[in-house]
């Protein structure tokens, strides 16, 4: 008998949420080794020299932003060759691009993630310069590092608290690291902190004398009686005998037991507040420089 059933097609179907990335591939050359390697992280974490480079059409003799032109980097026998780093740093930025375990960026060292810091500048990858500076802010830098590493690589916020920390206390670092600072930066650090000696000396030096409960007198009543002499627990208020304001009166106040007087240390925050305004006054042009170069380029986009 025969099967009147219609034969049935190949079922319908669509695409799932998940496409694979087209994984092309490229040579680089760097200090003499041939690296063979996916486009797709230096096209999606550069934004402007390798996403330039490989839009340029196949067969162009037109030069990227590296030198390079289409037809360079198709092969191992003609590859791109990158300067400005060296193996070392190349290689950090591969395994931060490419991580091999799933927990995110690699357990890399500091030396290391100042390389990677360093090419993400040099080949416009803002992300890739944000992990680099997040893992690095966690490590033990000094105030000589963040100074020098913030100028170079653009990071305002280590430049401001490597400032901070030297206008604060020099003693925190040793003859020889500030000799690794330009004389100029040296020279304007012990400017900035003779300025606030200053500025102290002149509101009071340390923040003037303190005295216990109990050891002021009333001044008027112990220039005109001296037998009289009255307590005052309270500037502001006046004296129970003579009714003069030990404050307002010109006499103001006597102390009899000079072992009572102490030296007031000013408040932390006062302090803090003041070493903060000077260093953005003298390194005004230093911190604009590396905010500038931090926020010139746009995060990345969405790919």
């Amino acid at each position: 008998m025969a099967d009147n059933a219609e034969s049935a097609g190949p079922p319908s179907t669509t695409s799932g949420p998940f496409l694979a990335v087209d994984h092309k591939t490229v040579h680089f050359e760097v200090e003499g080794l041939v690296y063979h390697v996916c486009r797709y992280g230096f096209e999606t974490y550069s934004l402007s020299v390798f996403r330039d480079m490989f839009a340029l059409p196949q067969g162009s003799h037109e030069e990227s932003a590296v030198g390079a032109t289409s037809e360079e980097g198709a092969t191992r026998e003609n590859p791109i060759k990158l300067m400005g780093c060296t193996t070392s740093e190349f290689q950090s930025l591969i395994e931060v691009m490419y991580p091999r375990q799933l927990s995110g960026p690699p357990a890399l060292t500091k030396e290391e993630w100042i390389g990677v810091l360093k090419v993400a500048r040099l080949w416009d990858m803002p992300a890739v310069a944000k992990v680099a500076i997040e893992k690095l802010s966690i490590m033990d830098l000094k105030p000589v590092e963040k100074i020098k590493l913030g100028k170079e690589h653009g990071v305002p916020k280590w430049l401001k608290e490597g400032y901070i920390a030297l206008v604060d206390d020099l003693s925190i670092v040793s003859q020889k690291e500030m000799e690794t600072l330009s004389w100029q930066t040296a020279f304007r650090v012990l400017w900035a902190r003779d300025q606030i000696a200053r500025k102290q000396e002149g509101e009071g030096g340390s923040g003037g004398l303190w005295t216990r409960m109990g050891t002021l007198y009333c001044g008027y009543c112990s220039a005109q009686h001296r037998s009289h002499r009255r307590q005052i627990s309270n500037p502001q208020t006046s004296c129970s005998y003579c009714n003069n304001v030990p404050a307002t009166s010109g006499y103001g106040l006597i102390v009899l037991d000079n072992t009572a007087l102490t030296t007031a240390t000013p408040p932390p925050g006062d302090k803090s507040k003041l070493v903060a305004d000077k260093v953005a006054e003298v390194f005004e042009e230093d911190l604009k420089e590396a905010e500038l170069r931090d926020t010139a380029v746009p995060e990345v986009a969405d790919t």
